[in-house]
């Protein structure tokens, strides 16, 4: 719930958050402009997180480091250097490497959970 909450705040107030740390309208707007993008990611952590918890709570502490190290080295930098490269880029853009990363993960640990299920259900009928 609280996730769903900064989202919408993030989304129609972003620009009332960065201005508690600056009074620079450019700086505002920029700060804005990238919590736009970065607003998806309070959602989708939180379904992320509940599924390295589970992960963790089962056992599978490999598969969490491995698919936080896939997130964040071959989607999330990739995807936020590929933005900055771009012709017309902005923050808006490069932002949205972190939803992208998460919700790259959040398939992964789906398509993990489902193989570990079918291996189980494969070792039971054995």
């Amino acid at each position: 719930m609280i996730g769903c909450i900064v989202f919408v705040l993030v989304m129609f107030k972003g620009n009332l958050l960065t201005a508690i740390f600056t009074t620079d309208e450019a700086v505002i707007q920029n700060g804005y402009d990238y919590l736009n993008s970065f607003a998806l990611e309070t959602i989708v952590t939180a379904i992320l997180f509940s599924m390295i918890g589970y992960f963790n709570g089962h056992d599978k502490t490999v598969w969490v480091m491995i698919q936080g190290l896939v997130q964040t080295l071959l989607v999330r930098l990739p995807f936020a250097y590929y933005m900055s490269i771009q012709p017309d880029t902005n923050l808006t853009k490069i932002g949205l490497s972190a939803p992208v990363a998460t919700i790259f993960g959040i398939v992964l640990n789906v398509v993990f959970y489902i193989w570990c299920n079918r291996k189980d259900k494969a070792k039971h009928n054995e």
